[in-house]
């Protein structure tokens, strides 16, 4: 029984003992409303350590090939910044410049009429083709020339007395060092196809004047040229040239046949055909005057 009373007080002892502060305080407070409460100490703070910023992100690294395809970046209005047609514009402009390729009219006074196509080079080489037509007052100057020189009465009625007119082809070929001078040099050939008709009646040849009729004389001539000339563009598209040169016959083969009755004795009409070749052959050249007038193709 004793045992059983001491553990008892034992017990109960510390429970008073366990409950005894907290009971206290509470009950403090709630007698004392006006005093506030004792605040909890602060806790310690811990040093911040600074963090160091985050690294940028990694951009996926571009190919070789795209780098190389992307084109370099040139803002509009800059100065290097040149579209497609201002391009092609002075490509064209300047292929202009360093190429002629010009359809002309043109005149070799007193030789022929005619037009020609010329191609000129950017190292300054010409090539110049054409056809022409040869009037009868321009044959007439060759031919008097030639009939002045003429022994035969034949070849000379022929020759000065005669109508012709005919066609002709050149070529020629020449440099014009200086564009800017626009001074050229060219040489060429061209060959005269002329056709003339004598009628007897008005030969002035008192001996054939008696005669009926009259001749006809197809004529072959080869000739030279030479020429030193000034050639000019006016709005990089008209060409205009002038030129003085001389031609000269080389080569001449006529023919002579008599019409409408007249006399037709082989040997004296081969004998004025010759004395007609001949006499071209060494005094046939005239000083010439070339104009052209073309227009610029390329």
């Amino acid at each position: 029984m004793r045992f059983r009373l001491l553990r008892y007080c034992l017990v109960s002892s510390l429970t008073l003992a366990t409950w005894s502060p907290g009971a206290l305080a509470e009950h403090s407070v709630a007698n004392f409303p006006d005093v506030p409460p004792t605040p909890d100490a602060p806790e310690q703070s811990q040093p911040r350590v600074p963090t160091a910023p985050a690294p940028p992100p990694l951009r996926p690294a571009r190919t070789e090939g795209a780098v190389a395809a992307r084109p370099p970046f040139t803002p509009r209005g800059a100065p290097g910044a040149l579209r497609d047609a201002d391009v092609d514009e002075r490509k064209a402009e300047q292929r202009r410049k360093d190429w002629l390729l010009s359809l002309e009219g043109v005149t070799h006074a007193p030789v022929d009429v005619g037009v020609q196509l010329g191609i000129e080079t950017p190292q300054r080489l010409r090539l110049f083709g054409g056809l022409g037509w040869v009037p009868s007052g321009y044959m007439g100057l060759l031919t008097g020339i030639a009939a002045n020189a003429s022994g035969d009465s034949y070849a000379q009625a022929l020759l000065e007395h005669g109508e012709y007119t005919g066609r002709t082809w050149h070529v020629q070929a020449g440099w014009r060092p200086f564009r800017a001078l626009g001074l050229y040099g060219d040489i060429g050939y061209a060959h005269v196809s002329a056709t003339g008709d004598l009628d007897l009646a008005s030969s002035g040849v008192p001996q054939l004047a008696r005669f009926g009729g009259g001749y006809t004389a197809q004529t072959r001539i080869d000739m030279w040229l030479i020429e030193l000339g000034y050639q000019g563009e006016v709005g990089d598209r008209l060409v205009m040239a002038l030129a003085l040169g001389v031609m000269g016959t080389f080569s001449a083969t006529t023919q002579i046949n008599a019409v409408n009755g007249a006399p037709s004795n082989d040997a004296i009409l081969n004998a004025a055909a010759t004395q007609a070749d001949d006499a071209l052959e060494k005094y046939g050249y005239v000083p010439t005057l070339s104009l052209r007038l073309g227009f610029d193709l390329i």
